[in-house]
């Protein structure tokens, strides 16, 4: 097993416990979904509902019912994948990992152990960056998983076309690659893990809010392509099973500069004692 393999093993090891239950509750969360449209009768008597929401909040939770309408329980199912608990959730196992796997190391002087042995410091970055794709790969399965287990257990109107789940996926995994490399970047930078989660989560709200308000609020429509969420489209994704291949191509390109830019960062910067 090469050195870069065993030092991943290592740090997904010792944060175990913690990411077994961000990734238990992205899954109930998703699990809960159907349960819940099965609940209020199906996608029919929920679509009466959404209509009386007003519309800031149906920009909110990206709920236009004239297209739920059309796309019936796919486009209320997709819902689970656009709500900000979600979004908090799989931020948070990313930025978790890349904060405490690299700043909180090097804040604890941890990081000197593996240096002061014949392993250079690309090598150590390369772990780091190993277990988050790992972890971002874990995160986009999650999710689909969960809603296909609660798919199966309450059995909601309406016709649901599960294959399309990939294109869900493979959306996810790119928006949660984009998140691993911002923040594998504010690590490799930072001295603490408590600065790169602050800073990290703070973009990500940032974010979120500019997609998210653009429609409605015309002062953002002009800085909306900055959002990292403007390119992720899970309800496209959910209903057609097409997927926005351009976007995808983004989200990637953003999250490999990202991570190469942190490589950089942690490679030539000075390290605490």
């Amino acid at each position: 097993m090469s050195v870069v393999a065993r030092m991943t093993g290592r740090l997904l090891r010792n944060g175990l416990p913690g990411l077994i239950a961000l990734l238990v509750g992205i899954a109930l969360f998703e699990f809960v979904q159907p349960v819940v449209i099965a609940s209020f009768g199906g996608a029919g008597e929920l679509t009466a509902i959404m209509q009386r929401i007003p519309p800031a909040l149906q920009a909110f939770a990206r709920a236009r019912p004239e297209f739920l309408a059309l796309s019936g329980l796919a486009g209320y199912l997709s819902l689970g994948f656009t709500h900000p608990l979600y979004i908090l959730l799989a931020g948070a196992t990313v930025v978790g990992f890349t904060a405490r796997s690299l700043a909180g190391e090097m804040d604890r002087g941890i990081i000197q152990i593996p240096l002061a042995r014949p392993i250079s410091r690309p090598v150590v970055y390369a772990a780091r960056l190993l277990g988050v794709a790992i972890i971002c790969a874990i995160l986009a399965v999650t999710g689909p998983a969960g809603m296909i287990a609660g798919i199966l257990f309450a059995r909601p109107e309406g016709e649901f076309a599960f294959q399309h789940l990939a294109a869900v996926a493979i959306n996810s995994l790119a928006l949660f690659w984009a998140i691993a490399g911002l923040s594998l970047w504010g690590s490799a930078a930072a001295t603490s893990a408590g600065r790169v989660i602050a800073w990290s989560l703070s973009l990500l709200v940032v974010s979120y809010f500019i997609d998210y308000f653009a429609s409605i609020w015309r002062p953002l429509q002009s800085i909306v392509f900055l959002s990292i969420f403007t390119y992720y489209d899970p309800t496209q994704a959910l209903v057609t099973g097409a997927l926005d291949r351009q976007a995808v191509v983004i989200l990637a390109i953003v999250g490999t500069v990202a991570a190469i830019a942190g490589a950089v960062v942690f490679t030539q910067r000075d390290l605490p004692a």
